[in-house]
């Protein structure tokens, strides 16, 4: 119907109404194209657009798109309800080590989530996606009962589906910019859809494809996700690929970061061992320093960097370097080898007949990874965090499963000063804060201050990159932020339009999406003479996905450019750097 009065309109229950502002109207169809169910057409008389009431499902990307803010629609979305994905928690929580989101278990399940997506023409969820994974296409197919063509459209843009399917912050990605989130629904469950694909399917191993990169050798520098995104496209195509790791065994973050009752062993394992097979050199234990860049040069075509951002934020208070307290990346290591192996640590063995108390400092996904490893080691947690619970980073889901567990979270609370008993950590003074807007940097409250009695305090406040690279690699590290004007095409998607939903915890999912652009295509172009950067490594403290998009970026820029060490002849193997050779 295309009217130009009140928008506010009586409509009978679940109905929704298009009004179209025809003196607006200026015909150039943007709308027209976006529309998802075929509910707008064209007058060709007037040249305006016409809507059927009756098609209209309330997406509204036509309100979103329309450059002229032309059109309104009034009523609900017509959507059905979203799959609500149940948590195991255990019933004793010591030790366990299970899994514990459940995902789609059933064909039922996972068809039923499936018939929710759109197709959208003009997709947002695959802009808001840092690796572009074509969502519709791989719905499409899964909504057929084709887990081949599922994985093999997945497989495009991702080689860690089921990976990234567990630990993604999909509210802030895919999901969060999914049409239905724009239009202040809930969004598809994007996540466990792709996770259902991986679960009942096995993900395919890597295969050659093509010879670009045959005679070529390439040192990669870290095995997390970056690392595994880079050597895979590069082995894909016929390079021979060497990986440098400075731990003991390869995966980075997915290795010791993520606890197993978020990300299984077996699934974070899963990719090396594709790339081991697939001729991947890896080598462990072989930690490269920024003044070996060279020689590597020497031995190498080209370099990726994707060493991460291991150098952990100072903690500035009085009594920091007490015994007792340490950075997260040193505690998630020993309670991630404890809990895998069924042992104990013994600094949090109960002492006096009470439980340890562990103060983990912040509040975001790698705080609550913590506080959980310790409750399962059997110990008290307590995280503080000093920016507003409205404003906070963490995902919705892991803070509640946090709470679920027994671990106390306290925001609007920072650490002034540690305090020692018994030579080692024996208290930690807490002053309140006050946050205004979640822009703003929230303020101490130093005349108010409380004591607490802890054992062990973890600092997971975040990281930052290591200087002796970084003095190295001028521009490193990139902001995710776009300057100017946003792209055309990314302004008429729409996905600028709403730029705070509710599904995406009120957070700009546009610009973040914009922003992760920025560095995905800084991760093409090389830092230095033949020397890419990826993940962590180029942009600071990020996701598993976008490390991965970046590090197959940057092996694709080296597959284009072929570079060419000039005194390295082709079929000679390099050496560690370590060799001295």
């Amino acid at each position: 119907m295309t009217m130009t009065q009140s928008r506010h309109l009586d409509l009978p229950e679940g109905e929704c109404h298009v009004t179209v502002l025809t003196d607006r109207c200026a015909g150039c169809q943007e709308c027209l194209v976006r529309c998802p169910v075929g509910a707008l057409d064209m007058d060709p008389e007037r040249w305006v657009i016409v809507a059927d009431d009756t098609s209209c499902v309330g997406c509204r990307q036509c309100v979103r798109t329309c450059p002229f803010s032309a059109i309104a629609v009034a009523g609900p979305v017509r959507v059905a309800d979203r799959r609500v994905l149940t948590v195991q928690h255990p019933g004793r929580i010591g030790g366990d080590t299970t899994e514990i989101r459940r995902g789609l278990v059933s064909w039922e399940e996972a068809l039923s989530e499936a018939a929710r997506c759109l197709s959208c023409p003009d997709p947002t969820c695959v802009r808001g996606c840092p690796a572009h994974n074509d969502i519709p296409s791989f719905i499409t197919a899964l909504s057929v009962g084709d887990l081949d063509m599922a994985h093999e459209t997945l497989r495009r843009t991702t080689v860690l589906p089921d990976v990234c399917s567990r630990v993604c912050d999909a509210s802030l990605q895919c999901e969060g910019a999914c049409t239905w989130s724009l239009a202040g629904s809930q969004p598809v469950a994007i996540s466990a859809l792709e996770r259902f694909v991986a679960d009942h399917a096995p993900v395919p191993p890597l295969t050659v494809t093509s010879s670009l990169g045959k005679g070529m050798s390439v040192a990669v520098v870290g095995s997390g996700p970056a690392g595994m995104g880079a050597a895979w496209d590069l082995l894909a195509a016929s390079a021979e690929v060497t990986v440098y790791e400075a731990d003991a065994q390869p995966g980075g973050l997915l290795n010791w970061g993520i606890p197993s009752f978020t990300l299984p062993t077996e699934v974070s394992g899963r990719p090396w061992t594709a790339l081991r097979a697939a001729g991947a050199d890896l080598r462990c234990g072989v930690r490269v320093s920024s003044a070996e860049l060279d020689d590597l040069l020497e031995i190498h075509d080209a370099v990726v960097l994707a060493h991460g951002a291991g150098v952990a934020l100072s903690l500035p208070v009085p009594g920091a370097d007490l015994p007792g307290v340490e950075d997260a990346t040193t505690f998630l290591k020993r309670a991630k080898w404890a809990l895998d192996h069924d042992d104990v640590l013994q600094d949090l063995i109960p002492r006096g007949g009470r439980p340890v108390k562990v103060l983990v400092l912040g509040a975001g996904n790698t705080a609550m990874d913590v506080a959980r490893s310790a409750r399962r080691l059997g110990a008290e947690a307590v995280c503080i965090d000093w920016m507003d619970r409205r404003y906070a980073p963490v995902r919705a889901d892991e803070l509640a499963e946090a709470e679920d567990e027994g671990v106390e979270v306290r925001f609007s609370w920072t650490l002034t000063a540690i305090g020692a008993r018994d030579g080692r950590v024996g208290t930690a003074t807490l002053s309140p804060t006050e946050q205004k807007s979640a822009t703003s940097r929230p303020q101490v409250l130093e005349h108010e201050q409380a004591a607490m009695d802890v054992d062990l305090v973890v600092a997971a406040m975040g990281y930052r990159l290591d200087p002796a690279f970084t003095s190295q690699l001028a521009g490193t590290p990139v902001r995710r932020e776009n300057r100017g004007v946003p792209d055309r095409r990314w302004q008429a998607s729409g996905i600028l339009a709403n730029p705070a939903p509710a599904a995406a915890r009120g957070r700009p999912v546009g610009r973040l999406a914009l922003g992760r652009e920025v560095a995905l295509v800084a991760s093409a172009s090389p830092f230095r003479d033949r020397t890419w950067v990826a993940g962590d490594a180029l942009i600071g403290p990020s996701t598993v996905v976008e490390a991965m998009a970046q590090g197959r970026r940057a092996a694709r820029a080296v597959l284009h450019d072929q570079p060419r060490a000039p005194r390295r002849t082709a079929g000679s193997h390099p050496t560690d750097p370590s060799d001295g050779q």
